[in-house]
């Protein structure tokens, strides 16, 4: 299974990194990687890019915004400490996961939507 977050690219073009965000191919390469998962039969799905940075992957918590600089995620709820960077991936795997189990559910647990 391949999770990725369902980013608005159209949106990050407006800000800061504008012609940047655009020329990088960011959307390109998650249309190639959603072919590719699909060609391999490979289960693919984009989910929500609403907070990954934000929530304690322990403790489901919103922590709050963070700076650019904090590179680590410490939650004061549960005390879960690990690299930010880590704790947004766990997120988008939890959201990945719960998504797929809707799927299931929803086809009767028979098999798995394929996107594409």
């Amino acid at each position: 299974m391949v999770f990725a977050e369902d980013l608005n690219l159209k949106a990050m073009s407006r800000g800061m990194l504008c012609k940047h965000t655009l020329d990088a191919g960011f959307g390109q390469f998650l249309n190639i990687l959603e072919f590719v998962c699909w060609k391999r039969g490979v289960y693919f799905e984009r989910v929500d890019p609403n907070l990954t940075s934000q929530t304690c992957p322990k403790c489901q918590t919103v922590t709050g915004k963070k700076e650019l600089m904090t590179r680590v995620h410490s939650c004061p709820e549960c005390g879960y400490t690990t690299d930010r960077d880590v704790a947004a991936a766990q997120i988008v795997v939890q959201r990945g996961v719960v998504a797929v189990g809707h799927t299931v559910q929803a086809s009767g647990g028979i098999g798995l939507r394929r996107s594409l």
